[in-house]
């Protein structure tokens, strides 16, 4: 069987390809410089990842009614509290209706027959405008780290982020920009028993995309296509860009 006849439940989600490429293009991106006793120089990555702090089910089933196969109760494997570290959480979609333009525009896709090959497709297609709102939490241990980490983002990020995700078939483009204010959560107030042990540095991105909205009534296969016979007439000496002497 053909790879790509492989079907999962995340293929074709508009909202998870775009957060996975979200996250992938801010991922190794936002690096600084620390300086150990030995007077080494080591280049610090942050990793980013999405929240899903809000999807009780998931954590139920990775964090309490986790069990082995005797019956023990197993700890997530794995270090999932990374410091530092980026956390990317989505607020909400709008629809930006104000944007909308004409959906009578032909584009192409490719779509997967039965036997597993790809093929280019076409239809009319309505490029349906969203605006996203995007919370960025970067969470260290100290104050000069996200003294760092501040310096590190403008000076990568600012002020356009420009990148691209595949979606049924078609590269859709996206784009955020990066806001002008820069939170910080200062810590200076402990107590035993619950201490928080970060300080994080917040703010909001803004993210603008379109949704491609398809009319299948109007899908054609782009292999029916006039340039076979025009290649074809050009190879055997009859061009048509000089065609008097068959007129004649």
């Amino acid at each position: 069987m053909s790879g790509f006849l492989e079907k999962y439940n995340t293929d074709d989600v508009f909202l998870r390809s775009l957060i996975v490429a979200f996250v992938r293009a801010l991922n190794d991106k936002i690096t600084y410089i620390q300086i150990n006793d030995k007077q080494e120089t080591l280049e610090v990555f942050i990793p980013f990842f999405y929240s899903l702090a809000g999807d009780e089910s998931f954590l139920q089933d990775q964090y309490l009614n986790y069990y082995d196969c005797d019956g023990n109760q197993v700890k997530a494997e794995g270090n999932y509290d990374v410091i530092p570290r980026g956390i990317v959480i989505l607020n909400g979609v709008n629809i930006d209706t104000a944007s909308l333009t004409s959906k009578h525009v032909r584009t192409t896709y490719t779509v997967e027959d039965v036997s597993g090959e790809m093929k280019a497709f076409s239809s009319y297609t309505n490029q349906i405008p969203l605006s996203l709102d995007f919370s960025i939490k970067m969470r260290s241990d100290t104050m000069l780290d996200v003294f760092k980490i501040f310096q590190s983002t403008i000076d990568t990020f600012y002020k356009i982020l420009s990148f691209n995700f595949e979606y049924a078939g078609a590269r859709i483009p996206a784009q955020c920009g990066f806001p002008e204010q820069y939170d910080n959560d200062k810590q200076f107030e402990f107590s035993y028993g619950n201490t928080q042990q970060w300080i994080e540095v917040s703010f909001n991105v803004a993210m603008e995309t379109f949704f491609p909205q398809r009319d299948k009534s109007t899908e054609r296969f782009r292999g029916n296509l006039m340039q076979a016979g025009i290649k074809f007439q050009t190879d055997m000496g009859s061009d048509l860009r000089n065609n008097s002497s068959l007129i004649n």
